[in-house]
This record gives structure tokens, sequence and C-alpha cells, in this order.
């Protein structure tokens, strides 16, 4: 389920550190009593059996259900660093995403030197500090190179960052560790799938069946990995399979998204519908009319897709959802035909970022990015390279301050966007290839290969992007086109 919901990769990452329960003095602050495993330092049993409870929840991509066990451990023990770190990772809600981290930073220098990398690693993720947030991240896989849990979360992140290669490389490593280990291996499958390695994906996913066969989540995922490849009618199978283990789990999410990925958009309309219902709060609530919105870009009725996101920017913002309130009119800058439009869309769109709207200093950072990303791309297509110019110049600005790979790979493509523009195409290519996930630069790099003579390179792309089956919306602006540019050149004589 997790890899349905872009840039919440790493809200789930701690979700097979379900510790085993040491005994402990309630009268001390107290941690797991071997040197080999990440300790977990709380004054309080009952925090303690709290926690644990959460990562179990977690372990079986129960995040809603983990966020209030979070709660509740730490409203037993406040000072509960650990909790305090993953509920500001976990929560939908802003605000608590923000006193949690704050919290957690305070308690730090009273938990182990383990937990006190795990609150600068994830705290420095989410306040664009990348560089000191990796190097803990990297000096608790050193501290604890037998914890698997923990190669499972640094794992998760790479994941997370599109580094497939090395996500594969830490998460088999955790798998190696404990080979029955249900979340590692579900991890896992993804890792290869987003590296195009189907064949050991699925092999991950009947063995993570196999291992939980009476919980939803190895159908949702495996169902999602089905998609990834093509397979809509199995994936439709898996996913209410696990609606079936549990009505209560989300799945319905899962058919939507693959309804609308294979052509069927009012069938999707109507799941998303009916997941939306299920979800406890606003933040999935929105991302879900997102989702559903997006169908009618894949239609291409216009009308309808600029009414939806618009109904989507304003509920965002009514609920203070500053990000994606930017995102709606985003996507919508990305679809309107028309330059100006686009540029009135994302004038809305950095309002919202601007309004005060509670968000972490990465998600702003980032989704600045994006929006200057659209603004180069759109004003080179439209022969405006003086914006574009500018765009890319605040870009290149952001690179030198921030380690993003979503700063990284926006800078990259709107640099390749604007030198195929102005007609270098030579010059293009190595920058559109760091962004090479994206359908909207895919499509810029099969046309810089084809214009430089790179035949069997486009016809690679080109069958990459044709087969790219994720539920975005920016897969919603480009593949349908695309695919049906190619049905209509095989027709010509």
């Amino acid at each position: 389920m997790l890899h349905r919901r872009w840039g919440a990769c790493l809200l789930v990452v701690w979700s097979s550190v379900a510790f085993a329960g040491s005994d402990f003095d309630s009268k001390k602050a107290v941690a797991r009593n071997t040197s080999s495993i990440l300790p977990i330092t709380t004054s309080s049993v009952r925090a303690r059996k709290q926690f644990e409870h959460a990562m179990q929840n977690l372990e079986y991509v129960r995040s809603d259900a983990a966020v209030t066990d979070l709660r509740q451990a730490v409203k037993i023990d406040p000072r509960f660093a650990q909790a305090h770190i993953l509920l500001s990772y976990l929560s939908k809600i802003p605000e608590e995403q923000r006193t949690s981290r704050t919290r957690a930073k305070q308690l730090a220098s009273h938990v182990s030197r383990g937990e006190q990398l795990l609150i600068r690693w994830l705290a420095g993720v989410q306040e664009d500090n990348y560089v000191p947030a990796i190097a803990a991240m990297n000096d608790l896989l050193a501290k604890y190179p037998r914890d698997g849990r923990i190669a499972f979360v640094a794992g998760m992140w790479l994941v997370g960052q599109e580094r497939y290669a090395q996500a594969t490389v830490v998460l088999e490593r955790a798998v190696k560790l404990t080979p029955d280990y249900p979340a590692a291996l579900n991890e896992l499958a993804y890792a290869y799938a987003f590296s195009g390695n189907f064949e050991a994906a699925f092999a991950a996913m009947k063995r993570y069946i196999a291992l939980q066969p009476d919980q939803p989540n190895p159908y949702d995922s495996y169902g999602e990995i089905l998609r990834l490849a093509g397979k809509f009618d199995a994936a439709l199978e898996q996913y209410r399979m696990s609606i079936r283990v549990d009505p209560s789990f989300g799945s319905e999410l899962g058919v939507a998204d693959t309804l609308a990925v294979m052509g069927n958009e009012q069938e999707g309309r109507d799941e998303y519908q009916r997941a939306a219902a299920l979800v406890a709060n606003e933040t999935e609530r929105v991302e879900y009319e997102l989702q559903s919105a997006a169908t009618w870009i894949r239609e291409d009725n216009h009308k309808h897709a600029c009414k939806a996101l618009g109904e989507v920017a304003k509920h965002a913002h009514t609920a203070g959802l500053g990000r994606l309130e930017a995102e709606s009119h985003r996507v919508l800058a990305v679809y309107e035909k028309d330059y100006k439009s686009a540029m009135k869309q994302l004038q809305a769109a950095q309002a919202a970022l601007e309004h005060g709207h509670e968000m972490s200093l990465t998600e702003k950072t980032e989704e600045q990015a994006r929006l200057l990303r659209v603004k180069a791309v759109r004003s080179a297509e439209a022969q405006s390279f003086e914006v574009a110019s500018e765009a890319v110049k605040q870009l290149e600005s952001m690179t030198q301050r921030s380690r993003s790979q979503v700063v990284h790979y926006s800078y990259e493509a709107s640099t390749g966007a604007l030198l195929l523009a102005q007609g270098k195409y030579a010059e293009t290519i190595s920058h559109l290839e760091e962004d090479a996930e994206n359908p909207l630069t895919i499509r810029l790099l099969w046309k810089a290969y084809s214009m430089t003579g790179a035949t069997a390179q486009a016809e690679q792309i080109g069958a990459k992007l044709v087969n790219l089956n994720v539920p975005t919306a920016e897969q919603a602006v480009v593949v349908p086109r695309f695919r049906a540019s190619l049905v209509s050149q095989a027709k010509q004589p």
C-alpha cells in the first residue's frame, strides 16, 4: 500500500521495528539490553507496550492505528523521544508533525546515542537538512550492522529517494539477517519492481504472502506490483482479496488506481469515492480526491478536470493543507494547454505555499522546486526562454542549499527542457537522464533521443513510457497521449 502515496514513502519506514520487549525497570529510562539492536528509551512499561503495539500495526501497514498508539505512548510518557519522532513522521496533521518533531529534538540529549542518530536523521529529512540527516543514517547503519530492522529502514528511505540499486543492496542485507522478515520482503519487492525486475519482485511478494496470509497488506502490495507490471486483472484480483481479508483496510484505493490506469475512468472515480469514505483524516481524503481528478485528465475532459482540481484546491485550503493545495494548481499548470492559463495556475500554487499553512521545510522546499520545474518546462515549450532561464537559475541556487533529490531532479529536468527547446539536443540528454523516472521528463528524453538519431535508446525509453502504470497526475497528462501518438504513427503509410 505504501508506494501509492507519493511523498509518503518514509512515513511507514519503521513499519517492521516491532521490537521484542525485554524486562526493564519502569522507574528508570531503559533500553533493550543488547548493544546490537537500537535501544528504546522510556520510563514507562505501559508506554513501551503501546509503542510496540504501534510498531506491530506499522508492520502490518496500519498507519492510522499506529498513530493512535504513538499518541497514547507519548501521553503516558511525554519524554518518550523515539515515539515522538516516529509520530512526527506518521501523522497526517502538519501541526502535530512539527510539535512532535520539536519535542523529539528537545529530548534527544536524554536518550541513547543510537536514538539520537535516529532523531537527527528523521528530523533532518523533514527540515531539508539532508547532509547531516544522511550522515546520521549512515552512522546508524554502522553502529548496528546486525540490526536488520535498521537496514530495512535505510532501504525504505533509499527507495523513497529513487535509489533503487542501493535500496536493493540494503534490503537484501536485511532479509539475509532475518530471512522470514515480512516487512523487509515487502519493501524489497518494491525495490525490485521499481527497477523493472518483476520476476524477483513477484518471488518476494509470494514469500511475503506466505508469511502473512491472514493480513490484507500482502495482497494489497502484490496488487500494486502487478499493476506496475501491467497485469491489471491479476492486480484487481489481489486488491479484492485484500478487501475480503479486511474490508476496513482501504484497498479500494488500489482498485481505483488500477481501474484508472487501465482506462476505466468512471469506475475508477466510483472506487475513489468509496475509498475516501473509509479514511480517517482530511489529508488522505484530499489525496484521494486529487487521484480521482486525474481521471478526467486521462479522458482529456478539460472542463471536468479543471472543475475537479479546483474543488480539490479549495478543500485543501479549507483543511489547511497548503502543499496539497499547491499541488492541485501545479497539476492544472501541467495540464492546461494554454501557456498563460498555466502561468496563472502556478501563481495560485505559489500563493498557496506562501499563505502560512503549516508544513515542513522539506515539503515547502520540494514543492517550490516542482513549481519552478513546471514553470521552466512550460516556458521553454512556449519559447519564453527568459522566463525559463530564470526558473532554472532559481533551481540551480536551490541545489546549492538543499541536497533533496526532488530539488536535484527538478533542476536537471528543467535544464534539459530548456536546452531541448533551444534545439541543443545532444546537450540536453545527460540532464534529462538524471530524472528518467518522471513521465514528463521521459517524454522529453524520448524526443531528444529521436532528434539525435539514438533510435535504440528512443525505442527503449518510449517502451518504458508506454508501460508506465503509476496512478499519478503526471502519468495521466503524458502517457495516454503518448500511447495515442504511437498508434497514430503506426497507422501512417
